[in-house]
């Protein structure tokens, strides 16, 4: 990890996890807009008082914003340490170890639109029908980006998210309606009739199973390499409620160990780590569980935080594990509680995050 890696870690989330999310967001609000001005161009709908050079115009220069937002979204996508995700797997579908599919969605959709944009550019010297059989392609990459956005995206389930998802899938499935109720009957117009209704159908029946649901960052294909989705049996993370008490937080760097668990098939990973703040605390996280796609999927585990190298131990186990993020319950001399909320990277034998205490009450 670079220094500048560890330098954005140390006071939370890199900035570049959050210009990736914004720019993605921005970027369907967009492509939504760009398909239904593509429709009702099909359609020849022309605004009152407005030229239909100038609608088409408006089309296509939100065509190529929406291209330039998504090299954004990519380039910081690809320069973000969160997520290890590569120059080829930005272009290249279905190559990274990262939430291969919903990931390489996303890729399909990038891919779908650069070459949209570069066959208007060649339109001279291209061929009508070859034009526009790959133009007619950007149709499909805008629920395909809707899909990767569902799948891949870390804020799915927020509630205006969802929200936002929701009206724009409305606002393309209603432009589509209107736009077939002006065409002829025949074969083409019943399967567009088809698509417009089963694709909102699919994607609502999709985002109930998979991202409301608990567990998605494993089932979705986070490697455990960034510690895959799981929750630690017989606890609940509920059963010990925040007090209203400032956190504290501290950045963290160390090693990791991996070694043979306690069953047979198990292994077992440790982070000896020490905290940036003063004084120094010594972080140990202990994970066990059966190997999962260079991690594991995890049966238990334990947080154990020693103040300098003498002080009271804090130890407990961790209650909840959802992708880079865990919490554990640690328990002090005299029966003080607090809960541990670790942000936790692994990259090879080395390992980085952030810690944060906060009091607990008791269960």
């Amino acid at each position: 990890m670079t220094g500048a890696a560890l330098s954005a870690a140390s006071t939370g989330v890199s900035p570049l996890w959050y210009a990736a999310r914004a720019t993605g967001v921005v970027a369907l609000v967009l492509l939504t807009l760009t398909v239904m001005l593509g429709i009702a161009g099909v359609a020849r709908l022309t605004a009152p008082g407005l030229p239909r050079v100038v609608t088409a115009g408006l089309h296509r220069n939100v065509s190529l914003l929406v291209l330039c937002l998504l090299l954004v979204h990519v380039v910081a996508t690809v320069a973000d340490s969160y997520t290890q995700i590569s120059v080829v797997s930005a272009v290249v579908p279905f190559s990274s170890s990262y939430r291969t599919f919903w990931l390489g969605l996303g890729t399909i959709a990038f891919d779908l639109l650069l070459a949209v944009t570069l066959t208007s550019l060649l339109r001279d010297r291209l061929s009508y029908r070859a034009w526009r059989a790959v133009h007619l392609a950007s149709y499909a990459c805008w629920p395909v980006a809707l899909w990767h956005g569902l799948g891949t995206g870390t804020d799915s389930r927020l509630s205006w998210l969802l929200l936002l998802d929701a009206l724009c899938v409305a606002a393309v499935a209603g432009t589509a309606w209107w736009r077939l109720s002006l065409a002829q009957p025949g074969a083409g117009r019943t399967a567009a009739i088809a698509a417009t209704v089963l694709v909102p159908l699919g994607t609502a029946v999709f985002v109930f199973i998979g991202p409301l649901q608990p567990g998605w960052a494993r089932r979705a294909g986070t490697p455990v390499a960034l510690l895959g989705s799981a929750t630690s049996r017989g606890t609940a993370a509920s059963a010990t409620p925040a007090l209203a008490v400032p956190p504290r937080m501290a950045a963290f760097t160390g090693r990791v160990r991996r070694s043979a668990g306690p069953r047979a098939g198990e292994v077992t990973i440790t982070v000896d780590s020490r905290t940036s703040d003063t004084p120094q605390r010594t972080l140990t996280i202990v994970l066990r569980g059966t190997p999962d796609d260079g991690g594991i999927t995890m049966s238990s585990g334990t947080v154990r935080l020693r103040p300098g190298t003498s002080g009271a131990v804090s130890q407990g186990p961790v209650t909840a594990l959802d992708g880079h993020r865990l919490t554990a319950l640690l328990r002090g001399s005299g029966g003080s509680q607090q809960q541990a909320d670790v942000m936790l990277i692994i990259r090879g034998a080395r390992a980085s995050g952030q810690l944060t205490l906060r009091a607990a009450a008791r269960a």
